[in-house]
C-alpha cells in the first residue's frame, strides 16, 4: 500500500491556486493600477488582459497556466538554434 500526496506544492483553495500565481496575478494588477493613474487607460486594459489570461488553468496539464506556456514558448524562440543541410 502507498501514501500518496496531492502536491508537493502550496495550494491556496480556491481554483487550485499556488503562490507564484497569487505573485503573477499581484504584479499585472500592480502595473494595472500604475497604467491607470498614469491614464493610459488603453495600455491598462491591455495589461489586466493579459493578466487574466496568463493565469488561466490549462486543460492538458493538472494546475498549469498559460503564463508557464508563455515562458516556454518565449525560451523556445530566443534560444540558439543550428540548422544542418544535407543534400543526398
Amino acid at each position: 500500500m502507498f501514501i500518496t500526496l496531492q502536491s508537493i506544492k502550496r495550494n491556496l483553495g480556491l481554483f487550485n491556486l499556488e503562490v507564484f500565481d497569487i505573485i503573477i496575478g499581484t504584479i499585472f494588477v500592480v502595473l494595472f493600477i500604475i497604467t491607470f493613474l498614469l491614464k493610459f487607460y488603453t495600455l491598462a486594459i491591455v495589461i489586466i488582459a493579459i493578466g487574466i489570461l496568463s493565469l488561466v488553468p490549462v486543460d492538458f496539464s493538472k494546475a498549469n497556466r498559460m503564463y508557464r506556456l508563455f515562458l516556454i514558448f518565449i525560451k523556445f524562440m530566443v534560444k540558439d538554434k543550428v540548422y544542418y543541410f544535407y543534400r543526398n
